[in-house]
């Protein structure tokens, strides 16, 4: 069996197609398609993610990110992801 990692669930979904639906993004898509809503799905590396609705503003990530990629700015952590070495601290943390 293989398995996927889900990086987006998107639903009431119109893209891509006639009709309404819920679209189930995977990390790791081959197509490359030129259209492609999602493109950081292309790769199969794991991300850092930020869900702003889920976000509570703490700060923890920032205090505690050891390559300082990370700032809080009106209360929501920004991310310089040219600075995260991915080592997923800040995931830890995360309440």
């Amino acid at each position: 069996m293989t398995y996927g990692s889900i990086f987006d669930i998107r639903r009431y979904s119109i893209h891509d197609g006639p009709g309404i639906r819920t679209a189930v993004f995977l990390k790791g898509c081959p197509a490359m398609c030129l259209w492609c809503h999602n493109p950081e799905g292309q790769s199969f590396e794991q991300e850092v993610m930020h869900w702003p609705g889920k976000c509570t503003g703490c700060g923890l990530c920032s205090l505690i990110c050891p390559e300082g990629a990370l700032s809080m700015e009106h209360g929501r952590p920004v991310m310089a992801s040219q600075a995260c070495t991915g080592c997923g601290k800040c995931v830890e943390v995360c309440p």
